[in-house]
């Protein structure tokens, strides 16, 4: 829908009243400008920060995002700001622009926040990045690196690191080496990012945090639930080890992705599990099949996180595509609207009637009240523990906050009503939602003078989500990748906490999540996959996790 022309006129009226109030640039000294490129959820975060940090009349700051024609400005408006403020989906847009101002102004300065939404070169319209002007860039980002030297390729690019800018240079001095488990390829790649790259680690006595304790709660299944586990895990076994045998493990990756989510749910709660214990694990077409379509928005909800590749935020109102990729319901339909719509990842033909909703802010399931009313009658073992901690907490402090983490939204949802019975008040974070609702969830929990339970999805965290006045931390189970763990644990452990950061970690013993943490302590001290080239490692960190 496009904004009236009064609305127009009024907003081109406000941004010039706002360049103008800036003075002329002829009478002002020459500024250094900044560019800061953000996502649109961390938008207010940053102008937040800068507001608090920056000295009256010292720096002059602009926000460049959110009017219906933000492309009328000029270079010159732009020279008259320290600091200039935009968004990666108002970038992309500069596409529509016959003068992007944006792409023209020489700026002394451009940084990319949250650098890792990026994953390749070929990101969907991420291409107006590499054309912005400056003397200095930087890449800024506080996320593990998922994928290896695959996702280090556009910092390179984006940075013009010669000769390793070269996608083909990069493959096969870096890319390639490391993929074949040959050392020279790691040892060049950390030499280039000691070179290129300035690490703050919590522990670094510059960034002067508190001391952060971490401790593991081991939970013991009751015979019923051992008696459950045992046996799944004994079919899945003997599944991956199917799969090994034939050597057919890359082809079945999502398969066995999906078999050793399972085992973790089941340790925490059986009803957050599918169940179908001999399902199958075919992968099927599912452009032909909308109810399969159904059961994938369903798995993603419980996987990692996901963002918008239009609009590069966390999707909001989630729609999938009858080719299987996913979308914010408003960025879609806005690209259907082209003389041939098509998707704008893999190029196949779309319609509205291609589109299937996937969730709403709130994901809905329809076993879920059946699910939680199982749960308030009889808890499990990990859950009753779980409880046990909190009300051990309240008993010494009335007005502890705690947060509880986990990776399975379902887990989160089935948790609220024992929450409840226990006298506890509880709200949810996840990353369906959009940011207003989430900024909204975080302020009522940090005002809040009773003792209340924060549930927070994995999803929420690549929001700019930060939880700094939490008393107590609970990890409901571990991350199969420690810096990703690693990571949840910063969002309550920020540089503006005084008092010590407890965390407790929940961990089902004789479990995968017991040799998820033997995992985590090979690969801090370098010990798995070792000589071994990509297939080899992966094969070698399964059989740990499937105990074969």
């Amino acid at each position: 829908m496009k904004p009236s022309k009064e609305t127009t006129a009024a907003s081109t009226k406000k941004l010039r009243a706002s360049i103008d109030s800036a003075g002329d640039t002829s009478r002002c000294p020459i500024r250094r400008t900044t560019l800061i490129v953000c996502r649109t959820p961390v938008l207010l975060k940053w102008q937040t920060q800068l507001n608090e940090h920056i000295e009256p009349d010292t720096l002059k700051v602009f926000t460049y995002h959110g009017l219906p024609r933000p492309y009328d400005i000029k270079v010159e408006d732009f020279k008259r700001y320290d600091i200039v403020l935009t968004t990666y989906t108002t970038l992309q847009g500069t596409i529509y622009s016959s003068a992007p101002a944006l792409l023209n102004m020489e700026w002394y300065r451009v940084i990319l926040d949250e650098a890792h939404v990026i994953k390749s070169v070929n990101h969907y319209n991420i291409w107006p990045a590499f054309r912005l002007k400056a003397k200095n860039k930087w890449l800024v980002t506080g996320m593990p690196i998922m994928r290896g030297a695959y996702d280090m390729h556009f910092p390179m690019a984006f940075l013009r690191f010669e000769p390793f800018s070269d996608k083909k240079t990069w493959r096969s001095l870096v890319q390639l080496p490391i993929h074949k488990g040959k050392e020279n390829g790691l040892s060049r790649l950390q030499d280039i990012m000691a070179t290129i790259s300035l690490r703050r680690l919590n522990s670094d006595p510059l960034v002067g945090l508190p001391p952060k304790t971490i401790e593991t709660c081991s939970v013991e299944l009751s015979a019923e639930e051992r008696e459950k586990y045992d046996q799944m895990e004994v079919d899945y076994q003997s599944v991956v080890r199917n799969y090994l045998h034939l050597g057919r493990e890359v082809a079945h990756h999502t398969s066995i992705d999906g078999i050793v989510q399972r085992l973790r749910q089941m340790c925490n709660e059986a009803a957050s599990c599918p169940s179908e214990p001999h399902r199958s694990y075919t992968i099927e077409d599912v452009s032909k099949n909308p109810e399969l379509l159904r059961k994938m928005v369903s798995v993603l909800q419980d996987g990692d996180s996901f963002d918008c590749p239009i609009c590069i935020s966390p999707l909001v109102e989630p729609t999938i595509t009858c080719c299987a990729h996913m979308f914010c319901k408003k960025c879609i339909l806005k690209a259907l609207l082209k003389k041939k719509p098509c998707c704008p990842l893999c190029r196949h033909h779309l319609s509205e009637a291609d589109l299937f909703s996937a969730s709403s802010d709130k994901p809905c399931n329809e076993d879920e009240n059946n699910l939680s009313s199982g749960v308030i009658a009889n808890c499990s073992s990990k859950v009753s523990t779980l409880l046990n901690l909190l009300v051990s907490s309240r008993n010494e402090n009335h007005l502890a906050k705690s947060v509880v983490f986990s990776q399975f939204g379902n887990m989160l949802s089935l948790l609220t009503e024992p929450l409840k019975a226990a006298g506890f008040e509880s709200l949810k974070l996840n990353g369906w939602m959009s940011s207003e609702r989430r900024d909204d969830i975080i302020k009522i929990f940090k005002n809040s003078n009773s003792s209340m339970v924060l549930l927070v999805d994995l999803k929420a965290l690549g929001s700019g989500v930060h939880l700094t006045k939490v008393s107590n931390t609970y990890l409901l189970e571990p991350w199969i990748d420690p810096a990703t763990e690693e990571q949840v644990l910063n969002r309550v452990h920020g540089i503006v906490r005084k008092d010590v950061v407890k965390i407790v970690r929940l961990i089902t013993r004789h479990s995968i999540e017991e040799r998820i943490l033997e995992l985590h302590e090979k690969k801090k001290l370098g010990r798995l996959g070792k000589n071994m080239d990509r297939r080899e490692a992966r094969n070698e960190e399964l059989g740990l996790l499937m105990a074969l």
